[in-house]
C-alpha cells in the first residue's frame, strides 16, 4: 500500500509539473506562432520521414518482405509522432524568445509519446487486419 501511495504521488506531481509548463507556454504564445510552428514542424518532419517511407513502400513488390516492411513502416510512423513534437517545440521556442528559459522537454515527451502510442495501436490494428 505504501508503494501505491508513493507511485500515485509521483504521478500527481508529474501531472502538475506538466500542466504548469503548459500554462506558461500558453500564456506566452499566440495563435499565429502556434499555427506557424505546427505547419513548419509538419513540413520538416514529413520531409524527413518521406524518404524511408517511400523506399519501404517501393519494396512491397517482394512478397516475402511484406510483414517486415509493415513493421518497419509502423516503427517509422511511431517515430514520426516524437519527431513532430520535437520540431514543434523547437520552432515554438525559436519563434517566441521568452520561452528560451522554459524547459519544454516534459511536454514534448508526453505529447509525443501519446501520439506515438495512438499511432502504434492504430498501426497494429491495421497490420493485424491485413495479415
Amino acid at each position: 500500500m505504501k508503494h501505491l501511495n508513493k507511485w500515485i504521488d509521483q504521478v500527481y506531481k508529474f501531472y502538475h509539473r506538466y500542466r504548469n509548463i503548459l500554462k506558461i507556454i500558453d500564456s506566452k504564445v499566440t495563435t499565429k506562432i502556434v499555427l506557424k510552428s505546427v505547419l513548419f514542424a509538419l513540413l520538416i518532419s514529413l520531409l524527413i520521414v518521406l524518404i524511408p517511407v517511400l523506399i519501404s513502400i517501393n519494396l512491397f513488390i517482394y512478397n516475402k518482405l511484406e510483414m517486415i516492411l509493415s513493421i518497419i513502416l509502423l516503427i517509422i510512423l511511431t517515430g514520426w509522432g516524437l519527431l513532430f513534437f520535437k520540431f514543434y517545440y523547437t520552432l515554438l521556442k525559436s519563434y517566441e524568445p521568452s520561452l528560451e528559459d522554459v524547459n519544454v522537454k516534459l511536454p514534448m515527451l508526453v505529447e509525443g509519446s501519446l501520439v506515438s502510442f495512438f499511432l502504434c495501436v492504430l498501426g497494429i490494428i491495421v497490420i493485424s487486419v491485413i495479415f
